[in-house]
This record gives structure tokens, C-alpha cells and sequence, in this order.
């Protein structure tokens, strides 16, 4: 009697013949994430969900959606952190003025190695971000944050022509811009357009030491990979002691 493996081989090659190849094959493996030039998030099983990258791709765009406090401003801290551990420099667009520089330094992060860019208006922010980038000499950028230009729907439009045109000089920075986006946003539907990579934020629990708060425990999903595979999720702690430190859970 055949084996499982003859009878499914030729199962494959009747299917192939009937209707053409491209019907049925096996999966390619995913290029290796050496290939991909990336910044680490600092947390191992975050990394691991970004498959066939290892991390915040340079060179491309990156959206992170969260509601506020659960995480999103730490995760980013902490990637311009692992940049600046690289020799990067960083650079922040601080939008609504709310940046601290204390809890950035309590996350890792270099102050003197940190552009710290507060714009007047969308045109400025987005024209500051485009420079940046075509400079070559910010390896993270990080905009905090997208929500503050959906207060205004024209903005819209305005936002993805900036990107559109920006892209061409990004595929030539070793920068990994990442854009923030706080949930809900005025546009219930908005997505941010071009993006490589988005993830979505959520804060499950809170840890507790006693009656103290040491920390928090969130799910951070791959909602889109265009470098490899979408829909992992990883599950990451970040405590409070001291400096702000994250270990994968």
C-alpha cells in the first residue's frame, strides 16, 4: 500500500496538472531576519512576533495604536534606547508637548543623544520629519503622535500626500520612523497609510507587589508585516524599579 507521503505527493502533482501549479505549493520559509536592517524593541517575544524582520524595521514606516497609558510612549522609548546602544541618534516630534524628559531617562533613553522637536503646526511637523529623515543621521524618529492632526479630517489627506512623497527619501535612511497613534481616534476607521509594520498595544493587568503597582503586563499584536508574517501577538511586562525596565513574559 502507498505511503501517506506517495498518496499526498501524488494527490499534489493530479492537482498541479488539473489546475495549473501556482493552485497548490508548499510555503516559502521566511527570509532570515539578518536580511532585514532593524532596530531590537527590547523585548525578546516582541521580537520573535515580528517575523522575518527581528524588530522595528529601518527604512520604513511604522504605526503603533494604543489607548492612552497603556504603553505605547514606553515601547517607543525603548526602541530609541536599543538605537542609541547602536551609536543612533534619535530624534522625538512632540506634538501635544507632553514629552518627559525624566521618565525618558528612567526608560534608557539619552537625553544628549535626543533631538527633542516640538512643531507649530502639521505642515512644520511633517516638513521637520521629511528632513530629518533625508539627512541620514537620525537612526529612530519617533511621532507622537498622528492623533493630533485627526482632530482635523482635512489633515487627512494632507497626511498621506506627506508620506507618499516622503517614502522615496526614506528607502535611502538607515531611519526607522515610528508614528504613534492614540485609540480612539477621531476617524474611528483611520489607518495610517504606507506603514510596513503596525502593532497594537493593550494593557491586560496590572502587577502588583503588595499594595504597590511595580508594573504592568500588556499584548502587544502584529496587526500588519509586509516582511513577514501578521497576526502573532507577544506578551510583554514592564516594571517599574527604580528605571523603567521591560523582560519578555
Amino acid at each position: 500500500m502507498p505511503s501517506k507521503k506517495k498518496r499526498l505527493d501524488a494527490t499534489v502533482a493530479f492537482i498541479q496538472r488539473r489546475w495549473g501549479s501556482a493552485a497548490i505549493s508548499k510555503g516559502k520559509p521566511v527570509q532570515p531576519t539578518a536580511d532585514v536592517p532593524h532596530i531590537p524593541t527590547g523585548f525578546t517575544s516582541l521580537d520573535k512576533a515580528l517575523v522575518g524582520i527581528g524588530g522595528i524595521p529601518r527604512s520604513r514606516l511604522t504605526e503603533i495604536t494604543a489607548e492612552k497609558t497603556a504603553g505605547m510612549t514606553t515601547l517607543a522609548l525603548k526602541v530609541i534606547a536599543n538605537a542609541q546602544a547602536e551609536r543612533d541618534m534619535a530624534a522625538y516630534l512632540d506634538l501635544g508637548a507632553i514629552f518627559d524628559p525624566d521618565y525618558a531617562s528612567r526608560c534608557g533613553v539619552n537625553l544628549s543623544k535626543l533631538l527633542l522637536v516640538r512643531p507649530q503646526t502639521v505642515q512644520e511637523a511633517l516638513e521637520i520629519t521629511h528632513s530629518l529623515i533625508g539627512s541620514r543621521g537620525v537612526g529612530v524618529l519617533i511621532f507622537d503622535s498622528v492623533t493630533h492632526l485627526l482632530a482635523d479630517p482635512t489633515n487627512v489627506q494632507f497626511l498621506s500626500a506627506a508620506l507618499n512623497k516622503m517614502l522615496p527619501t526614506l528607502a535611502k535612511s538607515p531611519c526607522a520612523p515610528i508614528f504613534l497613534t492614540s485609540l480612539p481616534t477621531p476617524l474611528v476607521d483611520f489607518t495610517l497609510p504606507h506603514t510596513t509594520v503596525r502593532l497594537l498595544f493593550e494593557k491586560e493587568r496590572w502587577l502588583n507587589k503588595g499594595r504597590d503597582i511595580r508594573g504592568y503586563e500588556a499584548r502587544v499584536s502584529v496587526q500588519k508585516n509586509k516582511l513577514g508574517t501578521a497576526g502573532r501577538s507577544a506578551k510583554i511586562s514592564i516594571i517599574f524599579n527604580g528605571t523603567v525596565r521591560g523582560d519578555a513574559t
